[in-house]
């Protein structure tokens, strides 16, 4: 349990940490215009990759949590009611 407390403590913050970088992009990407340069938007595109896929790879990670527990879960039933039988 403590393991799972800490991965959603982590993805919690890499969720808060994304919501306020993707304010950021936006209010840059808002500024864009004929005149930006292309690295400027290249640059900044990189960034939008990669903070969604640092939040994805979280969120992965916490998915997989999820799916270890709910498969454990239903051996030790399979495994209970086999007793059964």
């Amino acid at each position: 349990m403590d393991e799972t407390r800490q991965l959603l403590k982590i993805f919690g913050v890499a969720v808060t940490d994304f919501e306020a970088e993707a304010d950021n992009l936006e209010a840059i990407a808002a500024q864009f215009s004929s005149d930006t340069s292309r690295e400027n938007i290249a640059s900044q595109l990189k960034n939008v990759t990669e903070l969604c896929r640092e939040l994805n790879i979280r969120w992965l990670v916490v998915t997989q949590r999820v799916f270890e527990a709910q498969n454990q879960l239903l051996a030790r039933c399979a495994e209970a009611a086999g007793k059964c039988s």
